[in-house]
């Protein structure tokens, strides 16, 4: 499989005739996130591998403020509740540009353990489940197909293989006003009746890995960033060693339903 990897969906359209090969070719997609903020050149973004693979949630590299503490993260948002990964669905494709190949967004579904802000008694929260839209990254390049129908590098499969369900994680949402994602052409798995989409911010996830949990060594740090590393806003994001501390932590500033 040949790549064209290209930094913008400003020139994703240049790209695509540059690419051109009888080869499938990986498009990648922008991800939309935050305020344009330059980042200091100071944060560490070294993570220790674990038995997650994040690495489908890093489609894009984003600039924004950064939050420098779960707690001020917590303040800022209207839900933020801890549980665990109960799957993965396709999402809904919509339309990026006139002549261009389809938008994909993957579902993160979240079963709501330990509600901590704004979950009871919301209506878009349905028998505990969150729907969290993702981008889905890269399509690949399919000369003998219409642009509309190349499909996604990383399926449901893929996202699911990487982070399982049953996997501990702890969210950052917030409901989805209506024609946020923009023109849809095709919806995707349903959800819930009832349910609202939800989007997080760079740092709206956290996930505790099972392999550095078992480690459990020294100071190191179980958890680990979704779409951005953990400590991307500074070293009040590693003070906790797991998802139980995460969650006492926050707690103890006063997110506790």
């Amino acid at each position: 499989m040949v790549k064209c990897l290209t930094p913008a969906l400003v020139i994703l359209a240049v790209a695509l005739t540059a690419c051109a090969t009888s080869a499938p070719v990986a498009v990648p997609r922008s991800r939309e996130v935050a305020v344009p903020q330059s980042r200091e050149a100071t944060v560490a973004s070294v993570e220790v591998e674990g038995s997650l693979d994040i690495s489908p949630l890093r489609v894009a590299e984003a600039d924004f403020p950064a939050s420098e503490s779960p707690e001020a993260l917590a303040a800022q948002r209207p839900i933020v509740a801890a549980g665990v990964i109960d799957g993965w669905q396709q999402g809904p494709a919509l339309a990026s540009y006139p002549g261009g190949p389809l938008d994909y967004r993957i579902l993160l579904r979240v079963r709501v353990t330990d509600p901590l802000k704004g979950v009871t008694g919301r209506a878009s929260i349905v028998n505990d489940l969150l729907y969290i839209a993702l981008d889905q990254g890269a399509v690949i390049r399919d000369d003998a197909l219409p642009v509309d129908q190349w499909k996604p590098e990383q399926g449901v499969e893929e996202f699911a293989a990487a982070m399982p369900p049953g996997t501990r994680i702890l969210v950052f949402p917030r409901e989805m006003p209506r024609g946020a994602l923009g023109k849809i052409l095709t919806p995707g798995d349903p959800v819930l009746a009832g349910a609202i989409l939800m989007s997080v911010s760079p740092q709206g996830i956290v996930l505790e890995d099972p392999r550095l949990r078992s480690q459990a060594t020294g100071d190191q740090t179980a958890l680990i960033g979704g779409l951005e590393p953990l400590n991307v806003g500074g070293s009040a994001w590693t003070g906790q060693k797991n998802m139980d501390d995460l969650i006492a932590h926050l707690r103890q500033h006063g997110f506790n339903e």
